[in-house]
Order: C-alpha cells, then structure tokens, then sequence
C-alpha cells in the first residue's frame, strides 16, 4: 500500500489544507507556518516510506513556475531534521526544492509508514517543516496564489 500522507499544524491537532499568508511587506519575512507532514498517523498498519522527500513551491496551476513568487522564490522553509536548527532558512520556488526528513528514526531524506499510535513521543513517521514568505525588494504587489508541493516516491 502506497503512503498514507496528511498534513497537520504545530501542535499535530488539525489539518492544514490553506496557508492564508495575509499582507507581506518586501524583505519583512511573514509570520511562520509549521506544518508536520504525517505518513499513516495513527494507524495500526504498515503502508510504505515516502522516499526522497523534498519540497518546493509552483504556480497556481501546480505545473508550472514562471509566475513570481515560484519564480523569484518568495518561499523561505526551514527543516529543522535536516537543518540542525529553527533558524537556517532556504529559499524554494520551482526546481530549487529542499530535501525533508522525518524528525527521528531515519538517516535518509524518507517519513516512515509503519504502524503507529499518532502520538509525537511514539513516532518516527513525521516530519516538521516550517515556512514563510520573504518577498524581494523589487516584488509587484498583489494577490498572489501559488502551491507548496511535497514530492517523493515509493516502492
């Protein structure tokens, strides 16, 4: 069975499906978003890895990248499993994507499927991300929409 992924906000309690980011003042970095990425939370089953995980940001349409904030990469993510901190910033928009990893259990860039209770304390199948919005000096103003993108592969 392939991976059972769900995203829920800091604290594990709700899913995250919208990031209403609100006003971004260029170069003031917005407000931060965490997302724990789950793989079969809560489960009493095995599914498989997500393997080689990484995340990126896209077009509106999800196909494409040339629209600004994909483009001039206005997304800045912070992994703390990989970074080594909450504090190291990276800049992600089209093919510059950053490699993810569940917090504990693994040594490559995967969130495990196994069989869980859901808990934090008990799991090596999640894996936290944090992101913001970091316009540049010279950004045009207005709406803006755009997606985050979570890839990997499984066998």
């Amino acid at each position: 069975m392939g991976p059972s992924i769900s995203l829920y906000n800091a604290d594990h309690s709700e899913l995250v499906s919208r990031w209403e980011v609100g006003t971004v003042k260029a170069q003031e970095p917005s407000s931060v978003l965490t997302i724990n990425i789950w793989n079969n939370k809560g489960q009493n089953y095995d599914v498989s890895d997500l393997k080689d995980c990484s995340m990126t940001v896209y077009d509106s349409s999800g196909t494409t990248y040339t629209e600004d904030v994909a483009r001039d990469k206005w997304v800045e993510i912070n992994v703390p499993a990989v970074d080594g901190d909450s504090i190291t910033w990276t800049r992600i928009g089209g093919t510059a994507s950053k490699s993810i990893r569940a917090n504990a259990g693994v040594s490559d860039f995967s969130i495990q499927g196994t069989a869980n209770d859901g808990t934090v304390s008990n799991s090596a199948n999640f894996a936290t991300v944090n992101l913001r919005i970091n316009a540049p000096i010279n950004s045009v103003p207005g709406n803006k929409t755009f997606k985050v993108r979570l890839t990997g592969y499984y066998t």
